[in-house]
Formats: C-alpha cells, structure tokens, sequence
C-alpha cells in the first residue's frame, strides 16, 4: 500500500495498491503524486529501500524520518485498517486481490479527503487545501 500525505492539511494527493511492493511500484507511485500536485513536493520517508532510487531517479528531494512529519501516514493507515475491519479480518494485498483492494482503498481515500473532518485541523482536508493552495507534501 502506498500514500502520500501533505503534512499542513492532512489531504492525500494519492494512493495505491499495489503487489509486491518494489522500486518500480514507487516510481509509479511518485509519478501519480507528482500529477496531483502543482509544486514539487519535498518528501518525507521512512527508511523503506525502494524509495531513494525513485525519488533520486525523478529529481526530487526528499529525507528520511521515522517519527514527526511522517507518522500523519501511519495514523492514516491505522484509521483505514480501524475502518475495514469490518469488511476484511485484515487488509493485506498478498492475500487479496489488488483490484478490489484498490477499490477499497480509493473509495476510503475519497472519503478521508473530502467528508471526514480532522481534529487537528478542524477540517475536511481537501477544504483546507483550497483554501491555503498546494503547500508541500
């Protein structure tokens, strides 16, 4: 599972599903997050291998962070799994199908970006980044 998030508003630019996870899906991935965006982004990763070719091969800036900036992901991720358990006794793409995980996962995505509030912001997402423009992810 991929997402990207931007850490002054909470929106998710993007997402995906993918399997297995490799350089290749990271380049695509970036690729879709570069496209909802009007700047360039500087990024915020964990130490996950398959990132640094990608972001390298793209010319884009980046740096690795365990906890702070990137842990409004994790705390997506979390929220997601908390959702679908009601669905899936786990969510893991290596036992389900990537279509309709993917599906899943959109569906979540739109839902997270454009009905729920967010505490910290006290705002849907994607309203505050129409009313602050594109800041970075």
């Amino acid at each position: 599972m991929w997402a990207a998030m931007d850490a002054d508003t909470g929106e998710l630019p993007a997402i995906k599903a993918t399997w297995p996870k490799g350089s290749m899906d990271a380049l695509l991935f970036l690729s879709r997050v570069l496209e909802a965006r009007t700047n360039k982004p500087v990024f915020v990763v964990d130490r996950g291998p398959r990132y640094s070719w990608a972001l390298r091969g793209l010319g884009l800036e980046y740096y690795h962070e365990t906890f702070g900036d990137g842990s409004g992901v994790e705390r997506f991720f979390g929220s997601l799994k908390r959702r679908t358990r009601v669905f899936f006794n786990n969510i893991n793409a290596g036992r389900s199908r990537i279509a309709s995980l993917d599906r899943i996962v959109n569906t979540f995505f739109a839902y997270y970006n454009g009905l729920r509030s967010q505490e910290g912001i006290g705002r849907v997402p994607s309203e505050v980044s129409l009313l602050w423009g594109d800041p970075l992810i």
